[in-house]
């Protein structure tokens, strides 16, 4: 439920001091600090507590937490100074919408959070940080960062890898049908013919008028079959023109009532049309350059504060 009612502003964190706890000689261990932030501090009951609400199945990296927490404290301190906090009418408001949206009242809404183990004012503490970090992204990162025509074209020129269709081969064949339930000795009649062909054309003759000379009503006359994906081709041919390279001719290949002979005449990796991933590639272009303003951002915001990181 919690994840439902906290999607419409991302991630969430507590912030709270934990009791201090008992050990087994009965001594008590008294919450240490593990960051100051300017003149903010984060406890380690603080970190332990982020990492409960996270919920990973896999053991979070404590350190990359508690960078994560420092961020926030970051950002939570320059929208301060900047006046862009949140103020406690549209705090109120937020949650309003978030329990009309979720068709909740203020005894069913507080139920619902109090099973994440959370009261209405930490939930509203939670809030107001995402509410207010959002509020500082769209200002300092999102605003201003576009995409245009051209940078999509450059990236896609430079990355056909991405944007590769499946091989094709262009093949061109001359067949020789086989008579209906042919016995052995005409199988060997029109495998002789297949033969004598396949060894003109290995001579040098040239493929196209072969097929001409021997076309068998079947398929176009030239013997032209167009690009073919590799792994459309019946397994017959496929295992006969693999490892050929353009221009060069399979032995004879008998498949699908036919003696045959293939040329294959050229290999292609076609790309997926620019337009058809134009909006994909603005995409990808626009996050790159919102992360890329984002750690800019951040790294300013850290060179102007003084932290300490004592984990």
């Amino acid at each position: 439920m919690r994840n439902i009612l906290l999607a419409i502003v991302g991630a969430t964190t507590v912030l709270f001091f934990s009791a201090i706890k008992g050990t087994a000689s009965g001594s008590v261990v008294v919450d240490r600090v593990v960051a100051i932030v300017n003149e903010d501090i984060i406890t380690l009951s603080d970190l332990q507590r982020e990492e409960a609400l996270r919920k990973s199945d896999t053991k979070l990296d404590e350190k990359v937490l508690l960078e994560d927490m420092i961020d926030r404290k970051l950002q939570m301190a320059a929208a301060k100074r900047a006046g862009m906090d949140v103020t406690d009418k549209e705090l109120s408001d937020a949650v309003e919408d978030i329990m009309k949206r979720n068709s909740m009242n203020t005894k069913q809404f507080e139920a619902a959070i109090g099973k994440e183990g959370l009261t209405l004012e930490q939930y509203r503490t939670e809030l107001r940080e995402q509410m207010t970090m959002s509020r500082m992204f769209n200002k300092y990162v999102r605003s201003g960062i576009t995409v245009n025509d051209q940078e999509a074209r450059d990236y896609y020129d430079h990355n056909h890898a991405l944007y590769s269709l499946p091989e094709e081969i262009r093949l061109r064949q001359i067949q020789f049908p086989l008579p209906q339930n042919a016995s052995a000795a005409q199988m060997d009649a029109v495998k002789t013919k297949a033969q004598a062909v396949l060894e003109r054309a290995r001579k040098g003759e040239e493929f196209r008028s072969l097929a001409y000379e021997n076309q068998s009503g079947e398929g176009p006359a030239d013997g032209d079959l167009g690009f073919i994906q590799r792994q459309h081709v019946l397994p017959e041919i496929e295992a006969a023109t693999r490892s050929l390279k353009p221009g060069e001719i399979a032995g004879l290949v008998l498949c699908a009532g036919a003696y045959r002979i293939f040329k294959l005449e050229e290999i292609r990796t076609p790309l997926k049309p620019f337009e058809k991933v134009k909006d994909e590639i603005m995409t990808t272009l626009y996050q790159e350059k919102v992360e890329n303003t984002y750690r800019t951002w951040l790294q300013t915001l850290r060179s102007e504060s003084h932290i300490e990181n004592r984990l």
